[in-house]
């Protein structure tokens, strides 16, 4: 079986919204994982398992500060191109 792309990772990282709204988190500022749990409703884990999934795709990086996991965007070009995407589907979504 072939692997995937790096434009297909990042396809499936993005398939899920809360992950969409996890990188617009990220936009102003590096955050500690915890932040995000209760921001999003839900468990610890599964935000770790979401974060995997950005990290995995290239769109976020990490680095410890003690117990803390902190996170960030891997580029800032990474908020243009979802602006630009948004964009795209506003437009489409006004013709429909």
């Amino acid at each position: 079986m072939r692997q995937a792309t790096a434009l297909t990772r990042i396809g499936k990282a993005l398939a899920l919204p809360v992950r969409e709204r996890m990188l617009w988190m990220l936009a102003d500022r590096e955050r500690c994982g915890c932040e995000f749990a209760p921001e999003l409703g839900l468990d610890q884990s599964v935000v770790s398992r979401h974060f995997a999934v950005l990290e995995r795709a290239g769109l976020v990086s990490s680095r410890r500060d003690g117990a803390r996991v902190l996170w960030s965007l891997a580029d800032p070009e990474i908020l243009r191109v979802l602006e630009e995407l948004s964009e795209l589907v506003r437009d489409k979504e006004a013709v429909q």
